[in-house]
């Protein structure tokens, strides 16, 4: 339609386009714009493509719903699934410790052991070394330890740390002095 409209322009040198104020009651702008009603209402339909912010509007929409779908329907991640339900393309606002935590990927026995880094999963105190073992039960750092949620609580438990400030900075104190002071608590990898 464009091609046309500047062929058009170009055969006829006679016409001019020009811009002019809206709604201000020059009589070929007002017809102009009546006519364009005209069609509007007529419901006949013409082949306009979407502008490129609707389609990558569309095209990240379709992303994130096969994103969703994928973790919804994945077999890895399940524990984390229960704390992030949702997917999103939007920062989470977490930082290194808090997502050290909520994956247990860092340096933990039980996350080391998995890429063949160490030979057992054990803390110093020779219970295994995962997140909640750290927060919860180790007895070398008892004075960090949260209260520990009954097996029927522990989501909410995890929900409720993630959304409390003061639990959280609680939780980066945990996981900063974890990453740090390593050695201390990581048993020898005999």
């Amino acid at each position: 339609m464009v091609r046309e409209i500047q062929t058009l322009l170009f055969s006829h040198k006679h016409i001019h386009l020009r811009w002019f104020k809206a709604h201000v009651g020059y009589l070929g702008n007002e017809c102009a714009d009546q006519l364009a009603k005209e069609e509007i209402t007529k419901g006949e339909s013409f082949f306009l493509p979407k502008p490129l912010s609707y389609l990558k509007s569309e095209i990240r929409s379709d992303a994130l719903s096969i994103w969703q779908d994928n973790w919804d329907n994945g077999e890895t991640g399940r524990s984390k699934h229960d704390i992030v339900p949702r997917v999103s393309n939007k920062p989470v606002g977490w930082n290194r410790e808090e997502l050290i935590f909520i994956t247990g990927h860092g340096p933990l026995p039980s996350y080391l052991l998995r890429f063949n880094l160490r030979t057992h999963d054990n803390c110093s105190c020779g219970e295994n070394g995962d997140p909640m073992h750290y927060a919860t039960k180790c007895r070398f750092i008892l004075s960090r330890h949260f209260q520990t949620p009954t097996v029927s609580l522990k989501l909410r438990w995890l929900k409720n740390i993630r959304t409390n400030n003061l639990s959280r900075t609680r939780l980066r104190l945990l996981m900063s002095f974890i990453c740090e002071e390593n050695n201390l608590i990581v048993e020898g990898n005999h």
